[in-house]
């Protein structure tokens, strides 16, 4: 209670005596503390603005509680007396119309004051009514804010619920007036006192009742708890009235209580909408009352709110409905999510299952709907946040796991996935919900939609993304389409992305899409699964491609305006990707072309009009229309009728509709000759429909040929409707008419007569076959271009003139001219028909029509395919004058004969290929017979012309012998041709040629003669049978050939075939010798046949019984064709050779050191016991035989060979001795082993010792000189010094003088052969054997010495060298002198070289000067151009100057070996010697001067060496002595003297030595600058030489003054300077430039400058490369940006391929601190590649202000 009242002093202000007062005597403090102190208390707390209350008390006074928080006293009403309560508005208007009055009754019922209560009385004796039948509506009529504790009460009667009854205090008794029954006598109309309780309030009768029931009660409550929300807005008391039912166990009211819970939230707490009743909020679904509930709350207070209001409000509704809360949460943040998941989020957020204290405790709850509320949310950017909620979703394996819990795992893992999609969306611009890709990922359409829509936005951005952008959009899709649109397959998102970059408009993105495809058919597809594992690159299949690059290419096409616009370009681009060109791509590009074609026939269209024209011979019209002459260039509209797809894809009919339409044109324009050429055309591919436009042209009759007009009209005969025919015919055979007369007309005038026209008919006629072939009958016509154009020009022909002209009876004479030959040429040339089908008369030629009686004839393609338009065939020249002078012959009745002979051999020969038989005709028809052999002659050989040859002279001779009558066909003629010849043949054979008449004796010899030339045929044609590569023709007429061939035949091993040949030399007297001798060659050399096969076949087929006939030439063939075939290790061949020689008597032919029976004797021992001999090797004259022997000596062959030696001669012609073979072997058997004696390779020292015991058993059979060959060979050469020790070969040497000694002391018995082979060298005994052994044994020892031994261990390779060579010198005087020199010209000190001679054994009699000198001569020798050898291809000079050095070097140290004396006297000769060059010779005193200190007078002779050396060269009549150069003014004054007499630049060349020969000049004796002799001399090149290029000469000064640099000599600044004065006025401005350059003195530099400044335009004279270096060198690029030079020098420095010391950002550093900004920008844009369309100013600066 204390507690209590000090709150309330607290919130109310007033003093807690006070308030103790009154509550003492108002209300007791429990009243106070309970639940009216949670209706003050908490809304006094919470700030609601209530209307002022009054509470109402039967006591002496109340208190009035207002909202305001102060507690008043007011006065005392009269107990009984009730009053209205005013409720004003709870909103805080006391004067709002809304106020409503709660009725207050007066109650009938006694009141207890305070006074009549006991000081403790309970609190339910605060109110106590008579007659408990108006309990209820009392209670009703009560204030609001009253409530009596003492209402009814209920409890369980079982399970039952009753009411308690009212138990009554009565303050007194009852008076008994007081009764009713008597109050009734006194009173009948006794007045209800209640009736002032229903009088207002008539519904409250339903109350009234003596026993109340639970049901009327729990209405009461409800009623009463309405009414007071509803007419006070006192949701409070309501509430409170409600609770203490509930209190009273009165059931029904959960209800309205959790309603009224959640008003009071509404209004008191949450703040909603203060208007909001009960009936409405009761009237409201839950989901709707949760969304008021949370409607107000903030964003930063959302969490709390729901703690303190959401969940409450969801408790309440599950215990109402078990389940909803769930629902209602769900629907509610489902359907906040749509808008926004900003506060599902924090509901997420504290639902994580971490958390003790879970809004959503529930996790496969919280899953459910954090996917139901991320999948129905509407806005596209709320991805971070659904990222968010997945994090506070539960990992998979918390809690426990059910089927729903892994579900909805799967569909968070789902979620992930999709929220990955969206991701990639939003990184690529194309923001969709997360609905979005959860509806669509199953629709492969909805799929493709979002990819082709995510690749487009991609191709539209600006600016235009990069490779590597479009390369990760592909990933990305790839990504989209493997986690989520697996409706979609891979093969598609490859397929939309390189569509996209197809239809980007970026070329680019277009050839990057060609990356992407298959290009070519012959490429394969690898499978998608094979790229997403990174096993190759993917590319969309290439019929895919065809379909995409067609697709964009279109879009493109259909979108441009013309050929030009950009969309083309792209459209062609994508089409040139497919590079195999298939016939789509192949047509679209033909339609692009097509556009171009029709700007140029000047046909404006729209390239979307072209693709959509159906009829496109329209747009051929068009054209035509466009260009009227274009018909002229038929090949541009044929080709754009070919591009543009007239006709579809029928060619013909394409060609023949555009032809028409260029036809119909030309003859517009009156243009026959190019209307013909079209109908040709159509003609020849056999278009029917332009029968009309070959007629038309056809009956042109200002067209001239006739040829043509008749092919045309035969052309539209055959092809034209019949409607036309009779019209055609009639005008068809006015033309032949006309043609006839003028083709007799012009072979009558064949030179074009006056008044007279020649048709092109008869030429054409003439030159079909024959117009290309050299000497035919039309080019005899003497045609020539002007008569030509006047004969063709000539249209006034007529028949009656044609007829005239036919009556000249001499024409054909004329005519005949053209067929005989002219100026003594044959027959042949002027006739001959060219290359044609069958011209060797392989075949028998025939008309078609008798190809089937002939086996393999051949018929000619002409004759086989007729010109269907011709009516009458082509006549050659000679037909149509054989049948016009046959036919003036006929008119003249025989008095004039046509001589026909010509004419009928041209005949023949003309026909012979095509047909044979025709051509036999017009031979029969010969009046000579024998005129026929010029037709034979001429044709190729063949058997069928010289069985037609033979056949025709037999058919004569029968002829002959039995006339046959003309008037039938005798049956001669039907007789089979062999069988006729046959016959014939024999029986003129058989009388003789006396037998005959004298015509028939030459027929006859003809017959003989082509009856042998078709027998010599036919045996060559055997001969090519054989398929050898026989020529026929050529070895019919061809001896040499003939002959060649049967000897060729004779290399065979084919029975048949060498018969043939026995057989052609036998008939054609070939040397059967000579063929015998062939095959023989050939069994050796080519038949791959062994020894004895080739022995067994020369015997079978008995050859050397003939070749034995000449031993000569059997020699002659073996040595020189044979012997050089067979291999030298071929012993049984070449035993086999040998012996041929021998049996074939060619013993004693040859001068050979060995005869052949020697041969067979050594090759037998040989092929036994040495099979790998090379003997051609040993028995060669030009080669060393032990040479051939030594690779097959072994221990087991050595002595049998020995006893073979002496039979072999050697180089030198005499015998080898067994001692040189054992020499060889010895030395083999030494170093290579012997599987016998030595069985491996020694590698130690004791292991060679052993060897070499070995060998020296063998030493007895050697010679000494042999012997010392031998220990030398083993001892002393390379392989001893690199493989065996010194000690080794010492103790070698050391054994081999004691066998020496030992052969002394007893000397062996020598056989024949050894004493020839000591007679032969005397000269070499044991005893110098020994002496030179001992030498070499004393040599040996002297490798032990520590100079020869620092030689060999020296890290040099030259001093290992030497030290190698003394070793195999054996201190032999000649060698040493040699090594010697050799170090010495190697520039070793003379010290080590001093030390080799002592070293050496002997008294060599060697002294070092002498080895010096030796030195020094070979270098003056090869000074002088000879050819000593200097260790190599050395400069003697150098080599001068290294022995010079080490002469030095030993003068320096004290040594007196060699002194600078010695060497100016060995030298002085050469330097003397004006007949060498001057150079060297100065070289090598300048040499010497440089090595020594010379004295004054060693110095002064040196100069003088000089000067005298270059006098005598130039100047040799000018004598110099020592006094001329002995000081600097004599020679100052010679050097002038020698100046003023120059006028030659050689003069001037040797005066320049002459300086530098001299020590430089002191300016004691020098005038001046001007004065220095340098510059003097200068001037004088400049000034007196009289050469045309100056430019030469000023870079001869130029190269003088370089040649002075860094030298003692070197010109001072004031002498470059003098000098560049001089040539710049000689105009030599580029040499003075670069002279001032390369001096390091800053003023010259500047005059330099100068000069570079004044210099407007910069060419070869004043610029050159070398000059651009110098002035970056100089570091003159900052003060030469002004100049001309400057863009040369910045092309000089980008063109250097290393910049060397010019750095490009140094130089542009200096540009931009001189304020040349743009410049050094520009400069580094270039130096860096940037392209020079790149390189702006803008560009320069930024670079300058970013790089520098």
């Amino acid at each position: 209670m204390s507690s209590c009242l000090d709150e309330l002093c607290t919130v109310t202000g007033v003093a807690r005596s006070f308030i103790r007062v009154w509550s003492n005597a108002v209300v007791t403090g429990e009243w106070i503390c309970g639940w009216r102190r949670d209706w003050s208390l908490g809304a006094l707390s919470r700030g609601v603005a209530v209307c002022e209350l009054e509470v109402r008390v039967w006591d002496s006074s109340f208190v009035t509680f207002t909202r305001t928080g102060k507690l008043t006293w007011a006065s005392v009403f009269p107990p009984l007396v009730p009053r209205s309560i005013n409720v004003a508005d709870r909103r805080g208007n006391p004067n709002s119309s809304t106020a409503s009055a709660v009725p207050a009754t007066a109650l009938t019922s006694t009141v207890l004051t305070s006074a009549a209560l006991p000081p403790k009385c309970s609190k339910n004796n605060a109110l106590v009514t008579q007659g408990s039948q108006h309990y209820l509506p009392e209670c009703t009529s009560e204030p609001e804010l009253v409530f009596n504790t003492c209402f009814v009460k209920n409890s369980y009667n079982g399970d039952s619920l009753v009411l308690i009854p009212w138990r009554e205090h009565k303050h007194r008794e009852r008076d008994w007036c007081e009764e009713l029954e008597r109050r009734m006598v006194v009173e009948p109309s006794l007045q209800d006192e209640s009736e002032f309780l229903y009088a207002a309030q008539p519904e409250l009768l339903r109350y009234r009742t003596p026993r109340l029931s639970v049901e009327k009660v729990m209405d009461w409550y409800q009623t009463r708890a309405e009414e007071i929300e509803h007419y006070a807005r006192q949701v409070d008391c309501a509430l409170s009235l409600i609770r203490l039912g509930m209190e009273r166990n009165i059931p029904g009211l959960l209800v309205l209580c959790d309603n009224l819970v959640t008003l009071e939230a509404l209004v008191y707490e949450a703040g909603c909408d203060l208007t909001l009743t009960l009936k409405e909020l009761q009237q409201m679904k839950d989901i709707e009352k949760l969304r008021l509930l949370m409607s107000s709350c903030s964003e930063d207070k959302y969490v709390r709110s729901a703690y303190q209001w959401m969940v409450p409000f969801l408790h309440r509704c599950e215990k109402q409905s078990p389940g909803v809360a769930n629902e209602l949460l769900k629907e509610y943040l489902v359907t906040l999510a749509k808008g926004d998941l900003k506060f599902p989020l924090k509901i997420f957020q504290h639902s994580k299952p971490d958390l003790q204290q879970k809004i959503i405790p529930d996790q496969d709850q919280l899953m459910a709907v954090a996917l139901e509320c991320i999948y129905n949310c509407e806005r596209n950017d709320q991805l971070s946040l659904c990222y968010d909620i997945l994090e506070c979703l539960p990992q998979r394996g918390c809690g426990p796991k059910t089927e729903v819990t892994t579900a909805l795992h799967d569909m968070v893992d789902q979620l992930e996935q999709i929220l990955s999609v969206s991701e990639l969306l939003e990184k690529h611009g194309l923001e969709k919900p997360i609905s979005f890709v959860k509806n669509t990922q199953s629709s492969p359409e909805e799929a493709r939609a979002l990819m082709v829509r995510l690749t487009r936005h991609t191709g539209r951005k600006q600016p235009p993304v990069s490779e590597s952008h479009w390369r990760m959009l592909l990933q990305d899709m790839l990504t989209m389409q493997q986690n989520v649109y697996t409706c979609l397959d891979s093969d598609a998102c490859y397929e939309i992305f390189t569509e996209s970059l197809l239809c980007s408009s970026r070329l680019e993105n277009i050839h990057l899409a060609g990356h992407m495809m298959h290009c070519c058919a012959c490429s394969a597809n690898p499978p998608a699964s094979a790229v997403q594992k990174g096993k190759t690159h993917y590319r969309v299949s290439y019929e895919r491609s065809i379909d995409l690059v067609l697709a964009a290419s279109r879009e493109y096409f259909n979108s441009s305006t013309s050929l030009t616009d950009s969309c083309m370009d792209l459209a062609r681009c994508c089409l040139q990707l497919i590079t195999d060109r298939p016939a789509a791509i192949q047509e679209e590009l033909d339609l692009i072309q097509a556009l171009g074609c029709l700007e140029e026939f000047g046909v404006k269209i729209l390239p979307l009009q072209v693709r959509l024209c159906s009829d496109r011979i329209g747009l051929i019209k068009e054209c035509i229309c466009q260009s009227p002459t274009c018909y002229r260039q038929s090949a541009k509209l044929l080709g754009l009728a070919d591009l543009l797809r007239v006709a579809g894809e029928d060619p013909e009919e394409r060609r023949g509709q555009v032809l028409i339409l260029l036809v119909e044109q030309a003859l517009r324009f009156h243009d026959y000759k190019a209307a013909s050429v079209h109908c040709q055309e159509l003609m020849a591919t056999g278009y029917s429909k332009s029968w009309d436009v070959c007629s038309q042209l056809g009956q042109s009759e200002s067209y001239q040929d006739l040829a043509t007009r008749q092919e045309l009209m035969a052309f539209a005969l055959t092809h034209c409707p019949p409607g036309s025919i009779e019209l055609l015919l009639a005008a068809s055979s006015s033309l032949q008419t006309e043609i006839l007369y003028r083709k007799v007309n012009f072979q009558i005038h064949p030179e074009g007569g006056e008044g007279i026209s020649v048709s092109p008919l008869i030429s054409k006629a003439l030159h079909e076959g024959d117009v290309s072939v050299p000497g035919s009958s039309a080019d005899l016509l003497p045609w020539g271009s002007a008569a030509t154009r006047k004969v063709l020009s000539s249209t006034t022909t007529t028949t009656k003139a044609v007829l005239q002209a036919v009556s000249d009876g001499q024409w054909w004479k004329k005519s005949l001219t053209y067929l005989r030959p002219l100026q003594g040429r044959e027959f042949g040339g002027a006739y001959q028909t060219g290359t044609i089908a069958n011209e060797g008369l392989e075949k028998q030629g025939c008309h078609p029509f008798y190809e089937a009686v002939l086996s393999d004839p051949f018929v000619t393609e002409s004759a086989v395919t007729c010109d269907p338009y011709q009516h009458v065939p082509g006549e050659s020249f000679a037909e149509v004058l054989l049948r016009t002078g046959k036919l003036a012959e006929t008119k003249t009745e025989g008095e004039e004969v046509f001589p026909t002979t010509e004419v009928l051999l041209q005949l023949a020969s003309d026909a012979l290929p095509s047909d044979m038989t025709l051509a036999l005709a017009y031979l029969l028809a010969l009046p000579q017979v024998l005129d026929a052999n010029k037709c034979f002659e001429k044709q190729a050989h063949s058997a069928l012309s010289l069985q037609l040859a033979a056949y025709y002279y037999s058919l004569q001779i029968y002829a002959r012998l039995a006339p046959c009558f003309r008037d039938k066909c005798h049956p001669l003629y039907r007789a089979d041709p062999k069988e006729l010849i046959k016959m014939v043949t024999r029986h003129v054979t058989q009388y003789g040629q006396d037998a005959w008449p004298e015509d028939l004796v030459s027929l006859t010899r003809q017959l003989y003669y082509y009856n042998e030339r078709l027998l010599d045929f036919t045996q060559a044609q055997i001969l090519q049978g054989l398929r050898k590569g026989v020529d026929v023709q050529r070895f019919t007429a061809d001896d040499q050939y003939k002959r060649e061939t049967i000897l060729g035949l004779a290399e065979t091993l084919e029975e048949n075939v060498y018969g043939i040949a026995l057989s052609l030399a036998q008939r054609y007297s070939v040397s059967r010798w000579e063929v015998l001798m062939t095959h023989l060659e050939f069994l050796f050399t080519d038949s791959g046949l062994s020894t004895v096969e080739i022995e067994n076949r020369a015997q079978a087929l008995h050859l050397f019984e003939t070749l034995k006939t000449d031993p000569e030439a059997f020699h002659k063939h073996m040595v020189k064709y044979i012997y050089p075939t067979i291999g030298g290790f071929d012993h049984e061949r070449l035993l086999y050779y040998f012996s041929l020689l021998e049996s074939c008597g060619c013993a004693d032919l040859g001068k050979y050191a060995i005869k052949p029976e020697t041969h067979i004797r050594l090759l037998r021992k040989f092929k036994v016991v040495a099979a790998g001999l090379n003997y051609k090797k040993l028995t060669d004259e030009n080669m060393n035989p032990l040479e051939a022997l030594e690779p097959v000596l072994s221990s087991q062959n050595i002595l049998s060979i020995s006893k073979l030696v002496p039979k072999i001669p050697a180089k030198d012609g005499r015998m080898l001795s067994p001692s040189s073979l054992y020499t060889i072997w010895l030395q083999k058997l030494f170093w290579t082993g012997d599987p016998h004696l030595i069985k491996q390779v020694p590698e130690s020292s004791p292991e060679w010792l052993r060897a070499y015991d070995v060998c020296v058993k063998y030493f007895d059979r050697l010679h000494p000189g042999d012997l010392l060959t031998v220990v030398d060979a083993i001892t002393f050469s390379p392989k001893a010094v690199t493989k065996l020790s010194v000690e080794a070969r010492k103790e070698m040497t050391r054994k081999a003088i004691q066998t020496v000694q030992h052969f002394i002391e007893k000397p062996r018995k020598r056989s024949s052969e050894d004493n020839i082979q000591e007679a032969s060298d005397p000269n070499i005994t044991y005893a110098d054997v020994r002496d030179q052994l001992e030498k070499s044994l004393a040599h040996l020892e002297t490798l032990n010495h520590t100079f020869l031994v620092s030689l060999r261990n020296s890290e040099q390779e030259t001093l290992r060298k030497y030290g190698h060579l003394y070793d195999l010198s054996r201190s032999e005087k000649g060698k040493v002198h040699d090594q010697a020199v050799a170090m010495c010209l190697d520039g070793l000190p003379l010290r080590m070289i001093q030390q080799l001679l002592q070293v050496a054994v002997g008294p060599l009699d060697i002294s070092l000067k002498e080895v010096v000198q030796d030195a020094v001569r070979k270098i003056v020798s090869a000074l002088s151009g000879g050819d000593a050898e200097l260790g190599g291809p050395r400069d003697p000079l150098q080599v001068l100057e290294s022995v010079v050095a080490a002469v030095h070097t030993s003068v320096d140290q004290g040594e007196d070996l060699v002194s600078s004396d010695d060497l100016l006297e060995w030298l002085r000769p050469f330097c003397a010697d004006d007949a060498w060059p001057v150079r060297p010779r100065i070289q090598v005193l300048q040499i010497l001067g440089q090595s020594f200190n010379l004295t004054e007078e060693d110095g002064k002779l040196l100069v003088f060496f000089r000067t005298e050396a270059i006098l005598k060269a130039t100047w040799p009549q000018r004598q110099v002595d020592v006094a001329d150069v002995e000081n600097e003014e004599n020679r100052y004054s010679l050097f002038m003297e020698l100046l003023e007499c120059s006028h030659q630049e050689v003069e001037f060349q040797h005066l320049i030595l002459l300086l530098q020969a001299w020590p430089p000049m002191k300016h004691d004796h020098v005038p001046g600058v001007p004065g220095n002799p340098w510059v003097r001399l200068a001037t004088a090149m400049l000034t007196r030489c009289r050469t045309g290029n100056r430019d030469g000469l000023g870079n001869e000064v130029l190269k003088m003054c370089r040649s002075l640099y860094d030298t003692a000599q070197m010109l001072p600044a004031e002498g470059v300077k003098e000098l560049s004065s001089l040539l710049l006025s000689q105009s030599l401005l580029l040499p003075a430039l670069k002279l001032l350059l390369e001096s390091r003195d800053e003023s010259l530099h500047a005059v330099a400058l100068e000069h570079i400044t004044a210099i407007v335009k910069v060419n070869d004279s004043n610029c050159d490369q070398e000059l651009l270096s110098l002035l970056l060198d100089a570091r003159l690029l900052v003060k030469c940006v002004s100049t001309p030079f400057y863009p040369r020098m910045i092309e000089h420095l980008l063109a250097s391929p290393q910049q060397g010391p010019w750095d490009a950002e140094g130089l542009a550093r200096q540009l931009r601190e001189a304020g040349h900004r743009a410049e050094a920008g520009s400069l580094l844009l270039a130096v860096r590649g940037t392209h020079r369309a790149l390189r702006t100013f803008s560009a320069a600066l930024s670079a300058g202000q970013h790089w520098v």
